[in-house]
């Protein structure tokens, strides 16, 4: 094994100087970082995913002028120049107080039930990094646990996975009859490519 003076950083950074505006997947810029170690160290022991996933949540980088995006999950592409700024809405008091109403104080995803103790939360339908207005029309109100599945996902990819899970339940109990139901709306979301 040859000695290396880079850090592993160096190497992550070096792959995507080389590779400007391309949609990568996260196993080909693993690839292409241990191919660039290779040929430096005779080895291909680098494990690099952690530094890919912690450059894109940093946002902007000097050395690299840009900053990588990540317009699906696995999948990274560099980009040059400042990040765009995305400006927070939030909503109102009197906004989130309208969308609980409309939605009848309950968790519009397993149905819950807003109690003194249980406060629910209003979301972003479309959210806020997405360009989503904290405005009646794009609120949703959650319990505390599905605003935590949710996270930061649209509705579409959120209830593609909400629907993904009740379909192993309903495997695991032997219910036929509402896999085979879920299985149909997993098509729908399949056909349009919304995950």
């Amino acid at each position: 094994m040859k000695k290396n003076k880079k850090k592993k950083i160096e190497y992550v950074l070096n792959f995507f100087k080389k590779n400007p505006n391309k949609l990568l997947k996260l196993e080909d810029i693993d690839e292409g970082i241990k191919k660039d170690y290779l040929e430096d160290t005779g080895s291909t022991k680098i494990y690099t995913n952690r530094d890919v996933r912690s450059l894109y949540a940093q946002g902007y980088d000097k050395k690299l002028n840009g900053y990588l995006d990540r317009p699906k999950k696995g999948y990274y592409i560099f980009k040059q120049g400042k990040k765009p700024t995305i400006f927070k809405s939030p909503f109102p008091e009197k906004v989130k107080i309208e969308i609980k109403k409309r939605d009848k104080y309950k968790c519009q995803m397993c149905g819950v039930k807003e109690t003194p103790d249980n406060i629910l939360a209003i979301d972003h339908v479309i959210p806020e990094d997405k360009s989503g207005k904290g405005v009646k029309e794009n609120g949703i109100t959650l319990c505390t646990k599905c605003n935590n599945i949710k996270k930061n996902h649209d509705l579409t990819t959120f209830g593609k996975k909400f629907f993904k899970k009740h379909l192993k339940i309903s495997k695991s109990s032997g219910d036929k009859e509402t896999s085979k139901f879920i299985k149909e709306i997993l098509k729908v979301f399949d056909e349009f490519d919304k995950s």
